[in-house]
């Protein structure tokens, strides 16, 4: 049973079996063209739609379990996890109210053609600044909702304005820092390295944000790259290692930089999930221009 069909036999089933809530198939667009089908729970008295994402189950499925016990797992899963009391989701009808809440993310721009297609979006370099919502809710945590054209519609503004307050607000308080690989990897508990002599011979900086979420868009801001530039000595490197940081390290001129792309490109392949690829390239920072550059 293919993959879709697996799906259609889950929601079925749940259907049938649940008087409460109904279920439909919802494929979402993810970053890097990403597409992802899952199933959405729709209830009268929620306004959120959960949707859980099936690759897991599937595997499930394809290893022996039984579509019923699987639907009866997701109707379980559903009703511990749903909120019971509505989202309070009126700030997102006015710019005014969603104005301190809009952040950027720097995406792909190839890769993301379909999204940039309907929704705001400054180019930069080969990439693209695009901006979102974040979302606080004690019932459900945290989220975003990506800007898309329609939103603009609603709110009234264009998409100029949303992204320099996506801007200002990533700036101000995102908290952007670089740190020595070494220390990241201490505080991540990897103590293999853990001798000066290790971090002389590996002399590389990541730089991210306080959440290490969407870290990769300092990219965007000069002043944190002429920074960046004081703390490691002049010119450097920039490694796009995800969406959410970059490695940098110094310039040298007998490093191959094709070498450094086939390193990147092979990272993004075995270590990363794909839409949290950001580029397959490294970009270099002249600390005399204050200029980056591929």
């Amino acid at each position: 049973m293919e993959y879709m069909e697996f799906l259609e036999e889950v929601r079925n089933y749940i259907n049938e079996a649940a008087d409460d809530v109904t279920v439909r198939i919802h494929t979402a667009l993810k970053n890097n063209g990403i597409r992802l089908s899952g199933l959405s729970f729709v209830c009268e008295d929620c306004n959120a739609s959960p949707t859980i994402y099936m690759e897991d189950y599937y595997s499930r499925y394809q290893n022996g379990e039984d579509i019923c016990d699987i639907g009866d797992n997701l109707l379980e899963q559903y009703r511990r996890n749903t909120p019971s009391v509505r989202l309070d989701m009126s700030f997102f009808d006015s710019f005014e109210s969603v104005r301190d809440r809009l952040y950027i993310k720097l995406i792909n721009r190839e890769k993301n053609a379909d999204f940039l297609a309907e929704a705001p979006y400054e180019p930069y370099l080969d990439l693209a600044v695009v901006a979102y919502v974040r979302v606080y809710d004690r019932n459900i945590g945290n989220g975003v909702i990506m800007v898309r054209n329609e939103h603009l519609k609603l709110w009234g503004v264009s998409g100029d304005e949303v992204l320099a307050a996506a801007r200002k607000n990533t700036h101000d308080h995102d908290d952007f820092n670089i740190r020595h690989i070494m220390d990241v990897l201490s505080s991540m508990g990897n103590t293999g390295f853990g001798c000066e002599e290790a971090a002389d011979e590996l002399p590389m900086y990541v730089a991210t944000n306080r959440k290490m979420m969407n870290g990769a868009a300092v990219l965007t801001m000069n002043d944190k790259l002429k920074e960046f530039s004081d703390v490691i000595g002049g010119d450097y490197y920039v490694i796009p290692s995800s969406v959410h940081e970059l490695i940098l390290f110094a310039r040298d001129e007998d490093r191959n930089t094709g070498d450094i792309d086939d390193l990147i490109r092979e990272v993004n392949t075995t270590q990363l999930s794909p839409d949290e690829v950001l580029s397959d390239h490294a970009y270099l920072y002249s600390a005399s221009d204050e200029v980056l550059i591929f």
